[in-house]
């Protein structure tokens, strides 16, 4: 099922996204649609370059496995959300803006938790104390 919708939307994503530019160059003008190309795609640049930062900075952080989960989610979403603006096209620039929403990211991750089954526990600490005897 998922081989076949990825088949049409390889195809219709190129011909939805050259309409796209074409209506929009028709109302707005060529150079704002190129003009607009550049400044998504440094800005999708710039978003990967600082998540990718945050995620090799917070390796050192070993605090809650649970909070390193949800950082490392976050930060997959920009980085997904990045990528989405590198591509030229105003579809992929709006799915990659309505990724970057706050309130959007618990959401996408929930569905994908529950879909892929993602099982992260939160508490599965075991406290204790330790002696050494020798």
């Amino acid at each position: 099922m998922f081989m076949k919708l990825s088949k049409y939307v390889l195809v219709a994503l190129p011909i939805i996204e050259l309409t796209l530019f074409i209506e929009v160059g028709s109302l707005m003008g060529s150079l704002s649609v190129i003009l607009s190309i550049f400044i998504t795609a440094l800005l999708g640049y710039y978003l990967i370059k600082q998540k990718l930062r945050s995620i090799g900075l917070s390796v050192f952080n070993f605090g809650n496995f649970q909070d390193i989960y949800t950082e490392y989610t976050s930060n997959i979403y920009s980085i997904i959300a990045g990528v989405l603006l590198i591509i030229p096209g105003y579809l992929t620039d709006i799915s990659g803006l309505i990724i970057l929403l706050p309130f959007f990211k618990p959401r996408l991750t929930s569905f994908f938790d529950h879909k892929y089954g993602a099982k992260v526990k939160k508490n599965n600490v075991i406290e204790g104390n330790y002696r050494d005897d020798d």
